[in-house]
């Protein structure tokens, strides 16, 4: 998930539970010249052309797109798959040859497309959307999106050494997380081995939670926007600060700067640390490393409120109807079928985890999808509230809290220079 856990600046996706950030690939037609099996091909054809950011999924999408002109024989699908998505995007739409169906992103992204898009709000399939997952798609009280997947993150830990540790129940509270981690330390084992060389890994992630877990992320981020509020006014700040003391003390000291997301992983996979920091991408590196590895994950707390505890789930992309398609009306019926058909080709082929309350996990996407799954049924989730702040603070927030982790800052020397770089950026 490096490329992709820049979530909002780079369109790919890890594989085996939200895909694979291979990246790689050249564009692709996935569909064909509207030839199919499925019979006569009595009256005109319809052509729906189709865009997305997917590119580790091209032969699948070509295989779902097959299906459907197979099933449709008076229907055309062009898949384009990219991964120059956005700039591809915009050219398309300024050159008069707009996509029907594509991708966009969450909150911001699909505000900024809202008035290009269709409203989906009374769409058959829409009331089996999880809830989680249509804030992130909601402009001005309508629905525009259909969502992909699911993605979450908290801390992933080693089950077998949690219990030669003596912990036979995962952390719900910042006190009990602070008694995990003394338990690992008695019985020798570390805690952590934090990639904070990467940006997104303290920059946004780690630094998404205590926003996340406000009450209403969307107008306390708007209030740090006019000015109205600061960034240390944000409730659980403290608390996020608590959990990143613990992840330095209880692993590599201020070297944590420099410990790179594959060391990271490295070392969680092969049982040199029992936690990481880290979502349910990275579940393929995990086991290429140790496929006997026993593994869950839980939600980080910042407090000792049990009840607040809850992960981080965004969708990492919707697919949206352009209002202006020639052929508005086939466009829906394309997303209903392809609802109607999710588990075979969101779950089973795509190996995404749905976003629709009647498509099921499958145990072939791993622990930490279920893990995040139990999560969503429950209703216990947070956004990626990170989707809110000012373009490009992510990236920018990283520095001053790495300069913390590496002892060169306090804690309000950190939370100054956040709120400086919060202010430039609302300005540009």
């Amino acid at each position: 998930m490096k490329k992709w856990l820049s979530m909002f600046t780079v369109t790919a996706l890890l594989a085996a539970t939200v895909g694979c950030a291979g990246g790689n690939e050249p564009a692709d037609n996935a569909g064909s010249s509207g030839k199919s099996s499925g019979g006569s091909a009595g009256g005109d054809k319809v052509t729906i052309k189709l865009m997305q950011f997917k590119v580790e999924i091209t032969d699948k999408v070509k295989a779902m797109a097959a299906d459907y002109m197979a099933q449709h024989p008076n229907v055309v699908i062009e898949a384009q798959v990219t991964s120059d998505y956005d700039t591809l995007l915009r050219t398309r739409f300024a050159s008069g040859d707009a996509p029907d169906v594509f991708m966009t992103k969450a909150f911001t992204d699909i505000s900024d497309w809202s008035d290009k898009l269709a409203d989906l709000s009374n769409e058959p399939w829409m009331s089996k959307v999880s809830p989680s997952a249509v804030q992130g798609m909601t402009v001005n009280g309508k629905k525009l999106g259909f969502p992909v997947a699911f993605e979450g993150y908290g801390f992933i830990y080693n089950k077998d050494l949690f219990a030669k540790a003596g912990i036979d129940k995962v952390p719900t509270t910042l006190s009990e997380l602070k008694q995990v981690n003394e338990k690992l330390k008695a019985a020798g084992i570390p805690s952590y081995s934090e990639a904070y060389k990467e940006w997104w890994v303290l920059g946004q992630h780690l630094f998404n939670l205590p926003f996340a877990y406000e009450k209403d992320p969307v107008a306390t981020i708007d209030k740090i926007n006019k000015g109205e509020a600061k960034v240390n006014d944000v409730a659980n700040m403290n608390g996020f600060f608590d959990v990143l003391d613990m992840t330095v003390k209880y692993g590599k000291g201020a070297e944590s700067v420099g410990v790179s997301y594959d060391n990271q992983v490295s070392d969680f996979s092969s049982g040199k640390t029992a936690m990481m920091q880290q979502g349910v991408w990275t579940i393929d590196s995990i086991m290429k490393i140790n496929p006997n590895i026993k593994m869950g994950m839980f939600a980080i707390p910042l407090n000792d409120n049990a009840a607040d505890t809850k992960m981080p789930v965004g969708v990492p992309g919707y697919y949206v109807i352009n209002k202006n398609a020639k052929n508005l009306d086939e466009c829906k019926k394309f997303l209903t079928w392809l609802h109607d058909n999710g588990q075979k080709y969101l779950v089973d082929s795509f190996k995404l985890i749905p976003a629709f309350t009647d498509l099921k996990t499958t145990p072939e996407l791993g622990p930490l999808a279920a893990d995040l799954s139990s999560y969503v049924e429950k209703n216990q989730t947070i956004p990626w509230a990170h989707t809110l702040w000012p373009s490009g603070s992510n990236q920018e927030f990283a520095k001053p809290l790495q300069a913390y982790v590496g002892g060169q800052m306090n804690k309000e020397q950190t939370l100054a220079e956040v709120q400086k770089i919060w202010k430039e950026r609302v300005k540009k």
